[in-house]
């Protein structure tokens, strides 16, 4: 006769909460987002480098834009990290996108 399991959460469900990572805490994901104004050459792109943290419903990827104090960025490089304590999921490296 085989051992009955204990009745309660079963660790090794997906959906267990316990699973999902301090940084995401179902509410978006945080990430490091960072601007370097010596890299663009529009006239109109901001003259200073930008550093911010913006929580995300999913982690932004290649090519997709975001938005901050009326300018909008596009994303170019997009570094993952293995978030094993509380702190940001990614680092966000983004150009200015002039939409015209």
């Amino acid at each position: 006769m085989a051992p009955k399991k204990p009745a309660g959460k079963s660790s090794g469900n997906p959906s267990d909460s316990s699973l999902s990572t301090p940084a995401s805490s179902g509410r978006g994901y945080k990430v490091q987002v960072f601007y370097l104004a010596a890299s663009s050459n529009n006239p109109k792109a901001p003259l200073k480098d930008a550093l911010w943290f913006a929580t995300y419903p999913i982690i932004p990827r290649l090519g997709d834009c975001v938005f901050r104090d009326g300018v909008y960025y596009r994303v170019e490089r997009v570094f993952l990290y293995e978030n094993l304590a509380a702190g940001w999921c990614a680092d966000v490296e983004v150009s200015f996108y002039g939409r015209r």
